[in-house]
């Protein structure tokens, strides 16, 4: 409101985000964030607009969820932590969101600096001495985009306006603000500051020398392969993608690690099989690599003598990556996306959009055997029976790992923004991600399809109790295998004659007494369920969408062949 006057720096941040478009403040509070909770409430009763709170009952996932919310709005979120132990508390999930290119913004606590009687906000517990670390910056100084402390509050509108526009701007990222609770409670800056201005770079292009260039190779090559991982993101690098496929007969690798949907499944020109991926990197004469960091893997994959290979991302010297070294003939710094339609609208204005002859689509993958009465279900049938009750605009969460494959081939989506995922190895994305995705988009069916390693890594307890508390349900499939076979195929690819392979087995990657993820699921007020065989799984899936419908979540973990 106009006339709104902030008492507080703390009510002035709030004020400042929302200005700045962030609509949900995911709180895991602490003896720092006092002064905020103080102004959420005074700000309510004035009618001012702030952040919606969303209580979170731990850090990693409360960084899930606004990464979910990212990768469907393009819109950064905030994240509230405790000084150094909510930093450290946000693990892996930092790393996916550097890796990903995810706008996010979080605000740590400072131990305050004031000890006197008479300071507001001033050290007043011991753990506030505990928590003065030389460093917490540190803690997340490698994964994060920029980092700043809010000493006073004179500063404020600067660094959260600049705190935004790095997030979301350029290769999006994370974006880590400081402050202590003395300076939140101080009385806010005269002026409350700009919120405009604060401009994001548009996406870069291809200069047209480079789009025509690359145009007349993906006409002139006999066997042209696109491999992307990313492009995806965005509903136009799917069309562009789509696009390409159909005026240049391009055959296209959809990568199956980076959780993205980049063309359809049904595509005849996508390249499902990892066998037949792998048959068309090294046969392919051109190769265009588009947002894609691995695009294959050298020990297993040779490149046709003599082939061209074109690298097209908006870092693609991807320095992050110490020792990437991927061949590139030509390297091309663009937005894929924007490149991508680039390239299809020259070759639509020369009139090039007929697939040269000698270009066959991409081979399908086989149906796998029928299995016995008495085998135990595979991922496959799974996935199969997931086609049977998912609609086209569900939305579907991906966090199989060692049946990221297999979800690739095999679970049909066809329209673009459909699929997510991360395709980056912080294991316990997949419940709070889905949590962001569902928050994201209300009214949308979110299904997340985990393993039960990566159930279990992502706390599923706070998981749940967040998505009751964002009113955003979700059902989550988890595949079990009863153990972490990501972890036990390395032992059987490294000794193929060692005892582990012989037997079976490898040291550490068996759980004895593995959880029951449906009782969990009950405890936390959601609806929860256990399938052995095949014939109770369509029926318990459908109950679990149903659940999902009347507002509740929903656990159905299935039991599958253990390898």
């Amino acid at each position: 409101m106009d006339d709104f006057q902030p008492a507080t720096a703390a009510e002035h941040l709030l004020w400042l985000l929302a200005e700045h478009g962030v609509e949900h403040l995911f709180l895991n509070p602490g003896t720092d964030s006092a002064p905020l909770q103080e102004a959420i409430a005074t700000l309510a009763k004035a009618g001012v607009p702030a952040p919606k709170v969303v209580l979170c009952s731990f850090e990693s996932v409360a960084l899930a969820a606004a990464h979910g919310y990212w990768q469907v709005t393009r819109r950064p979120q905030c994240v509230f932590v405790h000084v150094d132990v909510g930093t450290q508390n946000l693990g892996a999930m930092v790393h996916n969101v550097m890796r990903d290119g995810a706008g996010v913004i979080v605000i740590a606590g400072r131990t305050p600096y004031a000890e006197e009687r008479d300071s507001p906000g001033g050290r007043s517990h011991t753990i506030q001495w505990q928590q003065d670390v030389p460093d917490q910056a540190g803690i997340i100084r490698g994964y994060a985009k920029w980092v700043m402390e809010i000493t006073r509050p004179g500063v404020l509108a600067r660094a959260v306006g600049r705190a935004v526009q790095v997030a979301a701007g350029g290769r999006p990222g994370l974006a880590y603000l400081m402050v202590s609770r003395d300076v939140l409670m101080d009385p806010p800056a005269p002026e409350r500051g700009r919120t405009t201005r604060y401009a994001l770079p548009r996406p870069p292009a291809a200069d047209p020398e480079t789009v025509r260039w690359i145009a007349d190779r993906l006409v002139e090559a006999e066997r042209p392969l696109l491999i992307t991982g990313k492009v995806g993101r965005r509903p136009e690098g799917f069309l562009a993608v789509t696009r390409l496929a159909d005026i240049a007969g391009v055959r296209v690798i959809d990568l199956p690690e980076t959780g993205c949907l980049n063309i359809s499944t049904s595509h005849p020109m996508n390249v499902l099989t990892a066998a037949d991926g792998q048959r068309a990197v090294e046969e392919a004469d051109l190769i265009v690599v588009v947002d894609a960091d691995v695009p294959w893997i050298p020990k297993f994959t040779s490149l046709r003598d003599g082939a061209t290979v074109v690298h097209i991302d908006a870092d693609p010297l991807q320095a992050g990556m110490p020792l990437r070294t991927f061949p590139a003939d030509v390297a091309v710094t663009a937005d894929g996306a924007t490149a991508l339609a680039q390239i299809v609208a020259h070759l639509e204005e020369t009139g090039r959009t007929t697939p040269p002859a000698g270009r066959p689509p991409a081979s399908r993958a086989a149906a796998p055997a029928v299995p016995g009465p008495d085998d135990p279900m595979s991922p496959h049938e799974v996935l199969a029976a997931l086609n049977e009750v998912l609609r086209d605009d569900d939305l579907v969460v991906e966090e199989s790992v060692t049946s990221a494959r297999t979800l690739h081939e095999v679970l049909r989506r066809t329209r673009p923004a459909t699929l997510y995922g991360t395709g980056t190895p912080g294991l316990g994305w997949g419940l709070g991600g889905a949590v962001g995705v569902s928050m994201a988009s209300p009214g949308r069916r979110v299904v997340t399809v985990v393993g039960d390693g990566s159930f279990m890594f992502g706390v599923p307890t706070a998981a749940l109790c967040l998505a009751a508390e964002a009113n955003a349900p979700i059902m989550a499939v988890v595949l079990n295998n009863d153990g972490y076979r990501a972890s036990r195929l390395p032992v059987y690819e490294l000794f193929p004659e060692g005892l582990s392979a012989a037997r079976g087995d490898a040291e550490g990657t068996r759980f004895g007494s593995p959880p029951d993820f449906a009782a969990v699921a009950r405890a936390c007020h959601a609806h929860g369920e256990m399938v052995t065989g095949r014939a109770d799984l369509l029926a318990a899936l459908r109950r679990g969408l149903a659940a999902v419908e009347s507002g509740r979540c929903a656990v159905v973990d299935v039991r599958i062949a253990r390898d």
